[in-house]
This record gives structure tokens, C-alpha cells and sequence, in this order.
């Protein structure tokens, strides 16, 4: 019996690994998108508030910038717990036990300033819309 659970604890531990790494890319992706649209806003003239569409850029290269901290420490995490299942050394496992941490903390620092960001654009857009029609 605790064979199956092992068994049902490492299949939902892949899928959570999986869905992880989905999200982060995901999440990167609209970031990516969306900075490159909010640049392209502010190279022409539009009726978008700058100084608004300026934050929203910067918020938006925060969640980038998490995006790929995020996916740096998911990548090391894997390595130094492979290191430390192979060589049990103090490194390796002070490492494997903080760099899922840091990847986690990165996940949420990346979708907390794409949210931010997002609100931030919709915001100018609608006001703005108001202001000059």
C-alpha cells in the first residue's frame, strides 16, 4: 500500500512541476507581448497618458525580469537536487531547500506586476478614451 502512494505522490509531484514551468512561461509570454505593444505605444502619438504608459512599461519589465529569475532558480533547484540525491554535501542541500523558495517568490513577483501592469494600461485607456472622445 505505501508503494501506490508513492507512486500517486510522484505522478501529482511531476504534474505540479509541469504546471509550474507552464505558468511561468506563460506568464512571461504575456509579459514579453505586452511590453513590446506598450513600447510600440509609445514610440507614435496616441492618447495615452505617457507618464501612465511609462509605469505600466516598468511594471511590466518587473514581471519579465521575475519571469526569468523564476525560470533561472527552477532550472538550479533541479540541478542541486539532483546534486544533492547524488552527493549529499551541506551546499546541495541548502541550495535545493531555498531555490524552490526563490522560484516560487519569483512566480508570484511576476504575475503581481503583470496584474499591476495590466490594471495600470486598461486604466489609461479607459480614462483617456473618456477625456478625448
Amino acid at each position: 500500500m505505501p508503494e501506490r502512494k508513492l507512486e500517486k505522490y510522484v505522478r501529482w509531484q511531476d504534474y505540479r512541476i509541469n504546471q509550474l514551468s507552464f505558468s511561468i512561461n506563460l506568464f512571461l509570454s504575456f509579459s514579453v507581448a505586452s511590453l513590446a505593444y506598450a513600447i510600440n505605444e509609445l514610440l507614435k502619438p496616441t492618447v495615452l497618458n505617457d507618464d501612465l504608459l511609462r509605469l505600466t512599461i516598468e511594471m511590466w519589465s518587473f514581471s519579465c525580469l521575475f519571469g526569468v529569475l523564476a525560470t533561472i532558480t527552477r532550472l538550479l533547484d533541479f540541478r542541486y537536487t539532483a546534486r544533492k540525491l547524488r552527493k549529499a554535501s551541506c551546499i546541495n542541500r541548502f541550495l535545493s531547500c531555498h531555490l524552490g523558495k526563490l522560484t516560487w517568490a519569483s512566480f508570484w513577483g511576476q504575475i503581481i506586476f503583470y496584474v499591476v501592469g495590466a490594471y495600470m494600461f486598461v486604466y489609461g485607456l479607459v480614462y483617456n478614451f473618456g477625456t478625448y472622445t
